[in-house]
């Protein structure tokens, strides 16, 4: 199947399975780390300030070796978070989704602009990020969640997963 039929097919997968609230969201992304360099060393400076905040780039102007698998792990972050938020409006920007060394080392999001906006409409109320680099490939998942069902509810579900508690506080929402 394919072309508008398969289109058509996960329209209709995606009206089946509306977005509950409790349920985990969840954001994947692969980065090709040659294909990062490559834009970094031919576009320099601009594309940088296009994609990285000021203080993700002095973050990333102290790594060592140029900091490329770094630099590809928060564009995949970058991504994984805006397909978290599933925009269905305005485009999202990846200068938006600020990336930064968080306590131990652990990448912490925090939104701004447009993907504050969109996450303060999409009903994440609480996320998490994790990055990996192998080889050539850098990649992230996010994953996050809204407010949980009430149980007395009659729309709550046992078959409706809540969110986990998460390990560690999620990032709360800046004003932009």
């Amino acid at each position: 199947m394919s072309g508008p039929r398969l289109r058509a097919a996960l329209e209709g997968l995606a009206d089946a399975v509306p977005d509950t609230p409790g349920r985990p969201r969840v954001g994947l992304d692969l980065v090709h780390i040659p294909r990062v360099r490559r834009l970094a060393e031919q576009h320099g400076p601009r594309w940088l300030a296009d994609h990285f905040t000021t203080r993700e780039r002095a973050e990333l102007a102290v790594v060592r070796g140029g900091g490329y698998a770094t630099m590809a792990g928060r564009l995949a972050a970058k991504e994984a978070f805006i397909k978290l938020l599933a925009p269905s409006g305005p485009l999202v920007l990846t200068g938006d989704v600020e990336v930064l060394r968080g306590p131990g080392g652990a990448p912490l999001v925090r939104p701004r602009g447009s993907a504050l906006r969109q996450l303060r409409s999409s009903g994440v109320e609480s996320w998490s990020v994790s990055i990996t680099h192998e080889g050539e490939w850098a990649a992230a998942i996010a994953v996050g969640c809204g407010s949980l069902p009430d149980p007395a509810s009659t729309s709550a579900s046992a078959d409706t997963p809540a969110c986990p508690t998460p390990d560690r506080p999620s990032t709360p929402l800046e004003q932009p």
